[in-house]
């Protein structure tokens, strides 16, 4: 046997590769969860301070360097604080892992072809629209913000809900299951600056709640009747509007799986199926 006794370090085990492993996944998956947002730049600010006290340590800058010392005492509680919507995205992402799920939804095809018989004729019509399909993450706390309906989906009453001018119509539908959950519900507006910056109110919203769940968004333009789906955060506009295709395209976003995926994995299945809708449309 080798002595390797001399060896200035210690040779890591399969523990401590374990270790490694699974502590770089975890800073990979905060950085793709803060990517694009405010966060990153405040990171970048923590990451200067570390770097300046390092600096002044070494130049033997004793002043600047017990001052930048004294706020980085404080910075674990200017984390919670600056970083409270990212954690209780990463806290709620946890509880919705594939391992943790035993509440799976289950959701009827007669549901989800209702839902997008409404959008379509709300397309047709120009009347604005935004339906939010529950996934595995609750949504209590927003269907308390609206009016509670417990109504089985039919698309006549989602197209009388959105009627202009009623008091339900500006607000979102929240569907549980196969069933209307509540009307009217108001909801996070996202605050990613990569949106359009056209994009109004309802796509804004639209698009931040799916940015703090798990949810799937419909989303019908008043201005130019389009019809868009949100998910994680992303939107996506179809030009394929016909029944079938709707349906499927909705079908498919709900039984993805985009959050466990990696990011570049979760991009090319959703620029496949943009091609697809793009295709259809050109047809």
């Amino acid at each position: 046997m080798v002595n390797l006794g001399w060896l200035p370090f210690r040779i890591p085990g399969i523990i401590d590769i374990i270790d490694i492993v699974v502590i770089s996944f975890v800073i990979y998956k905060l950085l793709v969860l803060i990517r694009g947002t405010r966060a990153v730049q405040m990171l970048i600010g923590i990451i200067s301070l570390l770097l300046i006290s390092y600096v002044s340590g070494i130049m033997g800058l004793i002043t600047v360097k017990t001052m930048v010392d004294y706020t980085i005492a404080f910075l674990p509680v200017a984390i919670i604080v600056l970083f409270q919507n990212e954690i209780r995205k990463i806290l709620a992402r946890m509880g919705t892992n594939p391992i943790l799920q035993f509440n799976t939804p289950t959701r009827g095809e007669a549901g989800i072809e209702q839902i997008v018989k409404a959008a379509e004729i709300l397309s047709h019509e120009r009347k604005g629209a935004l339906i939010i399909l529950q996934q595995i993450q609750g949504l209590g706390h927003h269907i308390e913000t609206g009016i509670r309906m417990d109504a089985r989906i039919s698309y006549d009453l989602l197209i009388n809900i959105f009627e202009p001018k009623t008091p339900l119509h500006d607000g979102a539908v929240i569907i549980i299951e196969d069933r209307i959950a509540a009307a009217g519900c108001l909801l996070p507006l996202s605050g990613n600056p990569n949106l359009p910056p056209h994009f109004g109110t309802r796509h804004r919203a639209g698009v931040g709640i799916t940015e703090e769940t798990d949810c799937v968004s419909v989303i019908v333009s008043e201005e130019t009747g389009k019809i868009s789906f949100a998910k994680n955060g992303m939107i996506m506009h179809y030009k394929d509007t016909s029944l079938e295709g709707m349906t499927r395209h909705l079908e498919g976003l709900l039984k993805m799986d985009l959050k466990n995926a990696p990011q570049s994995r979760l991009l090319a299945l959703w620029g496949k199926l943009k091609k697809r809708s793009e295709e259809k449309g050109n047809e």
